[in-house]
């Protein structure tokens, strides 16, 4: 994902295991996933893998807001496909 994060929010996705997600295209509708905070980059993780819905979403390059704790976070996806990230993501 593309945004800014800073400690304070780097540390509250670390605690958490799922958070939940909104597309632009579903903004009536949010989504439970699974998050991974790894050093200063924070990755997303689909149960349906490419088949979910939010995943489609964000691969067409559509904007996304996330929500835990009460908070809503502006984020632009990006692919993780090189194996470092994959691994870290895992």
């Amino acid at each position: 994902m593309m945004a800014t994060f800073d400690i304070e929010t780097l540390l509250e996705l670390r605690d958490r295991q799922e958070i939940a997600i909104r597309t632009e295209k579903y903004a009536g509708s949010a989504v439970t996933i699974w998050v991974v905070v790894a050093g200063t980059d924070v990755f997303v993780r689909s149960v349906r893998g490419v088949k979910g819905r939010w995943y489609s979403d964000l691969a067409r390059g559509g904007p996304a807001m996330l929500e835990f704790g009460g908070k809503q976070l502006a984020v632009q996806a990006i692919p993780a496909t090189d194996a470092g990230s994959v691994e870290r993501a895992s």
